[in-house]
């Protein structure tokens, strides 16, 4: 068998590496058919810092990835490989030159990618999630949904900042800095920006805002985000209304409103350390599509 070699990525392999890309693609697709048709898989492959593994003069792997100051990020088509190993060989030639942060994005259906950059010593950090329209039972929950409203504001930033908190906690330990943050400015514009954000919906118990959900037209375009979709950008409920019924309640109203307005597929993420959101919305119909990997490298040692 001819011996396995790396190049520095260049124009010349971009149609390679397209093929191996859409091959991948091809066989997500096949085990989750709410992802994106493709038509041009040359101009998914990213510009960055990159590398291909080619034996007998063919490409078999190739890496390439975004390399700031503090990390190195390979996003969604930033590998792939007809023989999965070599893209441990193709990460060893490239990471010695990147910062100690790395992550990768890979498709949450392919086991054998998946294997190979376990085996480099990255862990699952985060997931991309999609669900169809299907209803979900209205739970029985005594309260209301309704529209929110600019007077919202101050709850709905509340919201923000809890989720911060949570996430700022064991065993997310995030590193988000809660007291830094302007919750309420953040949000301050949102009923501003109903094209970017069409849908935000708060539960009310016993005459107080318990929770909420507001939903996102994402960018399309990419691997992950079809046509005709809608992305569950927020959603929160009050510690002491866990249990009530309050964030069934408005997600089956969110998906019941996304379906009447056309949407065909509805889009999410969380932390996999997140304990409670990794529980919750799996039950609620959402199934993997991607995981972000990393991987923190140790700095060198002082001579």
């Amino acid at each position: 068998m001819p011996k396995l070699e790396i190049h520095p990525f260049s124009e010349d392999f971009r149609e390679p590496a397209a093929a191996l890309l859409a091959d991948r693609h091809a066989r997500h697709r096949a085990a989750e058919p709410l992802l994106p048709e493709i038509d041009d898989f040359a101009a998914q492959i990213p510009e960055g810092e990159g590398a291909v593994a080619t034996r007998g003069g063919d490409v078999v792997a190739y890496v390439i990835a975004t390399v700031g100051a503090e990390r190195a990020e390979i996003g969604l088509p930033g590998c792939a490989a007809s023989e999965p190993e070599a893209i441990r060989d193709v990460y060893a030639h490239l990471a010695p030159g990147w910062p100690t942060w790395h992550q990768a994005m890979i498709p949450a259906a392919d086991a054998e990618l998946i294997d190979a950059w376990f085996r480099l010593a990255f862990g699952l950090q985060f997931l991309t999630a999609a669900r169809d329209m299907s209803p979900i039972d209205t739970p029985a929950f005594d309260g209301t949904i309704r529209e929110s409203t600019p007077a919202d504001l101050q709850v709905t930033a509340d919201f923000d900042r809890l989720l911060w908190t949570h996430l700022s906690r064991s065993p997310s330990f995030s590193g988000l800095a809660v007291a830094a943050q302007d919750f309420e400015s953040e949000w301050s514009t949102l009923w501003e920006e109903t094209d970017e954000f069409p849908y935000h919906r708060v539960a009310e118990l016993d005459g107080r805002v318990v929770g909420h959900v507001l939903l996102f037209n994402r960018p399309t375009g990419d691997l992950r985000v079809p046509e005709q979709n809608i992305d569950l950008a927020h959603a929160a409920t009050r510690e002491d209304a866990r249990g009530t019924g309050a964030m069934r309640a408005l997600m089956a109203d969110a998906i019941d409103w996304a379906r009447e307005q056309g949407y065909r597929s509805f889009t999410t993420d969380w932390r996999v350390v997140n304990l409670e959101a990794s529980r919750y919305w799996p039950r609620q119909g959402f199934r993997p599509t991607f995981y972000r990997l990393v991987r923190a490298v140790p700095p060198a040692p002082a001579v």
